[in-house]
């Protein structure tokens, strides 16, 4: 029978009285021209309803397509960063002021995408077999000795190269061993590789002398990052458990020394990582360990925990932090997205912008067969 007939869901209810088996059992109260007028409004209102669907919006009803978040950001501030590509074995640099404000326009090659070199296309790299491990680290410098802007990088399958930035080529490599993770070059051309394994060390490599091997290393603990201080002329490098910094006695020759500053530094927990320039702030670095980020002050060897903006910027895993000067920050954080092929890769991007009220972050995951991430760092020259 019919129930609650003071509302509309009541009185639009109908009930099989499977007792009579009849659709309406007759009431005494109603006349069945009343109950038939009363079925064939509720059909004619219904049908309307489903007519205008199209203009009806119900309330509560999740949208089913990701909105893409626009967000403003001042277009006079340079915002480009490299990514290594462990899918596609290639480096590539991104634009993030293409994208408009819409992240998710990073997925988009042609928009983004300014510059990309791939190991298994470059026929000067004759060690691409070996890169197609995956590349790990990669930045933008100018060589002193070559006399050209170049793109550095290493592999942890043992590889090291210099790749002239203009014509897309290897121009030096080397089988440097020992898992490089991190790679530098000084003013001069030189080479410095962090390596993290066996267990661990820090290997010079001095070109501006024409010389393409090592000549020079240190012990350094699952060494994974390594960055030139213009203002102090040395190394600061991250490794384990901490920072230290180093330099290089008779550097550009093939008596080239590097020497660890015993007392140097900081700590960072334990399994240290990603290792940047906090850019716009000389001095100060960006390093993260297996959950946390830190704030390395070389001036004052002063390494921070909690800082502005710690809160949101220190998540999971981070593998690669590249930083602007408007506060803008990119990271590769592991396992993002799902994808995590070899325990520290990812699928996108995670993106935090300074809001008027407050952070905002953004993940921008890509396709797992398109591209999957190892480290990013900022596209630039400067070192700091």
């Amino acid at each position: 029978m019919i129930t609650d007939r003071g509302t509309l869901p009541g009185r639009i209810l109908l009930r099989l009285n499977m007792g009579n088996g009849v659709l309406f059992p007759k009431r005494k109260e109603e006349s069945f021209v009343k109950r038939l007028l009363a079925l064939l409004f509720c059909v004619t209102f219904l049908f309307c309803l489903a007519g205008c669907g199209e203009s009806v919006e119900l309330p509560n009803t999740p949208s089913t397509e990701k909105e893409s978040v626009i967000i403003e950001l001042d277009p006079s501030v340079e915002r480009k960063f490299l990514a290594t590509d462990i899918t596609n074995h290639s480096i590539v640099v991104y634009d993030l002021n293409r994208c408009g404000g819409d992240f998710e326009k990073l997925k988009d090659d042609d928009t983004s995408i300014i510059w990309e070199w791939d190991a298994d296309e470059d026929g000067n790299c004759k060690l691409a077999k070996r890169v197609g491990a995956g590349i790990d680290s990669a930045k933008y410098r100018y060589s002193g000795c070559y006399k050209r802007d170049v793109i550095i990088a290493c592999s942890s399958s043992g590889w090291a190269g210099v790749i002239d930035y203009k014509t897309e080529t290897v121009i030096w490599e080397y089988n440097i061993g020992k898992g490089p993770h991190s790679i530098e070059m000084l003013p001069n051309g030189d080479v410095v590789v962090a390596c993290s394994s066996d267990p661990g060390a820090l290997v010079y490599v001095p070109l501006s002398a024409g010389i393409q091997a090592p000549v020079s290393s240190i012990p350094s603990l699952y060494c994974h990052g390594v960055s030139w201080d213009p203002q102090n002329e040395c190394l600061w490098v991250l490794e384990d458990t901490g920072v230290y910094a180093a330099v290089i006695e008779n550097m550009g020759t093939a008596n080239g020394k590097l020497v660890r500053l015993s007392g140097s530094g900081g700590s960072v927990g334990t399994g240290g990582h990603a290792f940047s320039p906090i850019y716009g702030e000389p001095g100060h670095y960006w390093a993260s360990n297996g959950g946390s980020l830190y704030r390395f002050n070389s001036e004052t060897e002063e390494v921070l925990f909690r800082y502005d903006r710690s809160s949101v910027l220190s998540t999971g895993s981070i593998k690669g932090i590249a930083s602007f000067p408007d506060g803008t920050v990119v990271q590769s954080v592991a396992g993002i997205g799902g994808k995590d092929t070899r325990g520290w890769s990812c699928d996108g991007f995670r993106i935090i912008t300074k809001g008027a009220e407050k952070d905002i972050v953004t993940v921008v995951l890509f396709e797992p067969s398109h591209r999957e991430f190892y480290k990013v760092q900022p596209f630039t020259k400067d070192y700091q």
